[in-house]
């Protein structure tokens, strides 16, 4: 009698975690852009990470602003990086966080629900996409690094960047862009975009390839999310613009006044098709939330 009755009461338990786990994945849902597996495979022409812009289009010069920036990685010359040696994603672990000026309460929430729904799929034998972005439209990646050697220290934040994790519209300007610079032709307005807002490597670590790593890691999230091209601002001098043109980048004059840099005022507009390669998230250690 008394082993029946604990059987019930652990059944009982066990559908009432259930139903909780259901009430809070409901919940979550709301929370998380879940991107339907046939939209991230959707337009494999236009998001192919072999995209590369023809010679014939290739921009050669654009009036720059000589804007001291020093948000971005790699190109900073106050410092001689001979003896430090590039990193890699083995090098890395990578946490993508809610945006800044996000409440403590609300990332509490983000990362209470990111458990929940982990463990639920778990429970349910779902799998969930590689990642998952809040809603809201934004996310900051921050990169942590352990030095060698320091087995009891904990890895400390190196570099953070912002971008945008919704699928914007395009407009006429991305499609000319679109099709003079990548020789694709999209049906009118229908390629998505997202944009990179900000990159900043703390100084002892530039030189040292984490903002490239992070491009691969923000093209990877915002693939995962059905982005076909991003666009950011580059605010620095030449020698940015051409980092950004070494890690895929191409100058876009004609998102210069939709980017709100008319003129060059903020630095120079530039444009990438987004894409991820097999196996990717498999080498690099990105923890969501």
């Amino acid at each position: 009698m008394s082993s029946s009755n604990n059987f019930n009461c652990w059944r009982h338990l066990y559908y009432a975690t259930v139903l909780l786990l259901l009430a809070a994945a409901s919940w979550i849902s709301e929370a998380f852009i879940i991107v339907a597996p046939a939209a991230t495979t959707k337009k494999n022409m236009m998001r192919s990470s072999s995209l590369r812009p023809t010679a014939a289009t290739k921009i050669t010069s654009f009036p720059l602003f000589a804007t001291p920036d020093n948000t971005n990685d790699d190109k900073s010359n106050n410092q001689s990086t001979t003896t430090k040696k590039k990193l890699t994603h083995a090098d890395i672990t990578w946490k993508l966080r809610p945006p800044e000026n996000t409440s403590k309460l609300a990332r509490l929430k983000t990362k209470f629900g990111a458990n929940v729904l982990q463990l639920y799929s778990k429970l349910k034998g779902k799998t969930l996409p590689p990642v998952l972005c809040p809603k809201g439209g934004r996310a900051m990646l921050e990169a942590y690094y352990r030095e060698p050697g320091l087995l009891k220290k904990r890895r400390r934040m190196i570099g953070r960047f912002g971008f945008t994790t919704s699928r914007g519209p395009s407009n006429n300007e991305i499609d000319t862009t679109i099709r003079q610079v990548y020789n694709i032709n999209p049906p009118p307005l229908s390629a998505t975009i997202a944009a990179i807002i900000y990159m900043y490597v703390e100084p002892p670590y530039r030189h040292r390839d984490v903002g490239s790593l992070a491009l691969t890691v923000i093209s990877a999230i915002q693939s995962v999310q059905a982005v076909d091209f991003t666009v950011l601002v580059a605010a620095g001098d030449e020698r940015l613009v051409e980092w950004y043109e070494k890690n895929g980048y191409v100058r876009a004059p004609l998102l210069q006044e939709v980017m709100g840099s008319a003129g060059g005022e903020f630095g120079v507009t530039m444009i990438a098709p987004v894409g991820v390669r097999e196996g990717f998230f498999e080498e690099c250690d990105l923890k969501w939330w």
